[in-house]
């Protein structure tokens, strides 16, 4: 691991450290007093200001301001990064500035970054072999309610993991303690209004006895009881008063009023609540 950085370098000594950096395959940052242009499948610009910039070896292009986790302009991999000096005439006398283009073709997009003061330079010549491995994940969070159904209710009990219907799969067909049938529909990130939708469908199908033929709880003997009595499980199915039950980490308040309003019920297990990497981002609509 190699690092080196330059303090307050001028036109020539950044676009020659930058061009080392990317010929090396080294990691660029720049702290720097900027403007940004971008041309592509729409245009933009960006005044003057202190940014961050980031090139990589990959060709990914980052500009940061000082706030905010998302770069203000970006360009993904698989493109160039270069470096030039840039000479104008100025009215008093001519000036040189730094310039840095990242660019791809495929689609064909420029960010153009023209550094009025470079603060500092950091080239690193960085390995990462590594590979992020995501806790926490749906399938974790199946695994723990199919080992502690208490979590959702005390006397839930689990009859069926990933039970198939006409609209998808229940994540798990359950009985409370009198013996009722629960709906349980599990998400990873934020419940949202699609997700209500989803688990009102499937409920539905039990309410009007269009469930499987074995809706009424596999290997429940009562169950089974029950619909030899009326001849037909799916009547049988249709006759039963079914709970619907939406797990997530949270949930907004618009959306757990919904449920309440249909009849369904909201349970958070917020020990898998994240706000980092892995999480896929809801529409603002959904809630």
């Amino acid at each position: 691991m190699v690092v080196e950085q330059l303090d307050a370098p001028d036109p020539d000594a950044l676009v020659e450290a930058a061009k080392a950096a990317f010929r090396d395959g080294a990691v660029l940052t720049v702290q720097a007093h900027c403007e940004v242009e971008y041309d592509g499948r729409t245009s933009g610009y960006l005044g003057p200001g202190d940014r961050l910039l980031v090139a990589k070896p990959d060709g990914t292009f980052l500009v940061h301001q000082p706030t905010g986790n998302e770069p203000v302009n970006w360009m993904p991999g698989g493109g160039t990064v270069s470096a030039r000096v840039s000479e104008a005439d100025a009215a008093d006398e001519p000036s040189r500035t730094a310039v840095l283009l990242a660019r791809r073709t495929t689609p064909n997009e420029r960010v153009e970054v023209r550094v009025h003061e470079a603060h500092s330079l950091t080239r690193f010549d960085a390995t990462d072999g590594a590979t992020y491995e995501e806790s926490g994940t749906e399938a974790e969070m199946h695994e723990y309610i199919e080992s502690n159904p208490d979590a959702l209710e005390e006397g839930l009990r689990i009859v069926e993991h990933e039970r198939e219907t006409k609209y998808g799969f229940i994540d798990f067909f359950a009985r409370d303690e009198d013996g009722t049938p629960v709906v349980v529909e599990v998400k990873r990130i934020q419940a949202t209004l699609n997700h209500f939708d989803q688990l009102k469908r499937y409920v539905s199908l039990y309410e009007m006895g269009e469930g499987p033929t074995a809706s009424l709880g596999g290997d429940d003997p009562a169950s089974k009881e029950t619909a030899s009595a009326s001849g037909d499980p799916r009547e049988a199915a249709g006759n039963e008063d079914v709970r619907g039950m939406l797990v997530a980490p949270s949930a907004s308040e618009r959306v757990e009023r919904a449920l309440r309003d249909d009849g369904l019920e909201f349970v958070g297990l917020s020990e898998f609540d994240t706000d980092a990497k892995g999480a896929t981002e809801a529409k603002l609509t959904d809630f």
